[in-house]
C-alpha cells in the first residue's frame, strides 16, 4: 500500500507540473502575447531608424549650409574676376584709343656713390579721349580701315577672322 501511496503522489506530483507546464506553454505560444512581442520588437526599430534617420539628416543639412557658403564665396570671386576683367579690357583699349603702349615701371638700378640720379623728362601726351562705350567689330574694323590698314591687320588687331573682316568690308564700301 506504501507502494501505490508513493506512485499516486508521483503521478499527482507529475499531473500537477503537466498542468502547470502546459498552462504556461499555451500562455507564451499565445497568438496575442506572441503579436504584442513582435509589435513591441517593430517599435523598438522604428525608434532606432528615426534617430538615426534624424542623425543623417542634421549631417546633411550642415554639409548643405556648408557647400552654400563655398558657392557663395565662388560667386563673389566670379564677380571680382569679371569686374577685374571689364577693368583690364577698358584699360587696353584706352591705351589703343591713345595709341601708347601700358606705361611699366622704370628700371631702377643701383646708384654708384657719388653720381647723381639724372631728372627724368616726361613727355606731355594731350589727347581728346571719347568716352568709353562697348565698340562693335564692324565699328573697329571701320575705323581700322580708314586708317588705312588692310584686312589682314584689321583680323590681327581685332581678333577676328580674316574672312569676317573681308565681309564686313565689302558690306560697307567706302564712298
Amino acid at each position: 500500500m506504501d507502494l501505490i501511496i508513493a506512485i499516486l503522489i508521483v503521478v499527482a506530483v507529475q499531473l500537477v507540473m503537466f498542468l502547470v507546464l502546459r498552462g504556461r506553454i499555451h500562455q507564451e505560444l499565445n497568438a496575442t502575447s506572441l503579436l504584442k512581442d513582435v509589435q513591441d520588437e517593430v517599435d523598438s526599430m522604428v525608434r532606432e531608424l528615426n534617430l538615426s534617420a534624424e542623425r543623417n539628416i542634421g549631417l546633411l543639412e550642415a554639409r548643405i549650409e556648408e557647400l552654400e557658403g563655398l558657392l557663395a564665396q565662388a560667386d563673389q570671386k566670379m564677380v571680382l574676376l569679371a569686374r577685374e576683367t571689364d577693368r583690364r579690357e577698358k584699360s587696353a583699349e584706352t591705351y589703343t584709343q591713345l595709341k601708347r603702349t601700358p606705361v611699366s615701371e622704370p628700371d631702377l638700378a643701383p646708384l654708384k656713390p657719388g653720381v647723381e640720379p639724372e631728372p627724368e623728362r616726361e613727355e606731355v601726351t594731350i589727347a581728346v579721349v571719347e568716352p568709353l562705350r562697348p565698340r562693335s567689330l564692324k565699328e573697329r574694323v571701320l575705323s581700322l580701315r580708314d586708317q588705312g590698314m588692310e584686312s589682314g591687320a584689321i583680323a590681327t588687331a581685332t581678333g577676328a577672322t580674316r574672312a569676317e573682316v573681308e565681309l564686313i568690308l565689302s558690306l560697307n564700301p567706302r564712298f
